[in-house]
């Protein structure tokens, strides 16, 4: 088997508070979060044109994880799932990928919002969120499609993020 080396093309730097700090409550949910993300001076001329986008997709590593599991609960629920059925972080390959508004770039910064990740995690991609990304009416469990339907409302995830859900 074929092992891969990734090397980080710039790190979190102002992230999502950790569910013990203080400032998290300040925070309904993560998409009233706007985060930094610093670019390493390299790699500043890769986010050419990236400016003309609205949102990224951000490949990074839960640096801190150090647990695996394979099966889960969902959260919530008294339901179990492999790991591949979830975003949960215990992975064989702790890689985090989240869809994120781009509210600003000022070289090397990126300002993001929505970021999930963690002060200090490494970001190995960003790619821009174009019409090849989108999924029309994907097939989910029922169990998230109702988990959709309460933050969407208790969250207020139609005003937070109207980019997010199903599309009709």
């Amino acid at each position: 088997m074929v092992g891969f080396v990734f090397k980080p093309i710039g790190y979190v730097e102002v992230g999502f508070p950790r569910p013990d700090e203080p400032d998290r409550s300040k925070y309904r949910t993560r998409y009233d979060f706007i985060g930094v993300v610093r670019v390493y001076d390299e790699y500043v001329d890769g986010l050419h044109g990236l400016d003309e986008y609205s949102h990224v997709i951000l490949v990074y590593v839960f640096h801190e994880q150090r647990e695996v599991r394979l099966r889960v609960k969902l959260k919530g629920t008294d339901k179990e799932v492999g790991i591949f059925a979830t975003r949960y972080p215990m992975r064989p390959n702790p890689i985090g990928v989240s869809v994120l508004e781009l509210v600003k770039i000022k070289p090397p910064r990126l300002w993001l919002k929505g970021l999930d990740a963690w002060t200090g995690a490494p970001i190995i991609d960003i790619k821009p969120y174009d019409y090849y990304d989108i999924v029309k009416k994907p097939k989910v469990p029922r169990e998230f499609e109702d988990e959709w339907v309460r933050s969407y409302v208790e969250k207020k995830y139609g005003e937070k993020v109207p980019w997010l859900g199903p599309c009709f």
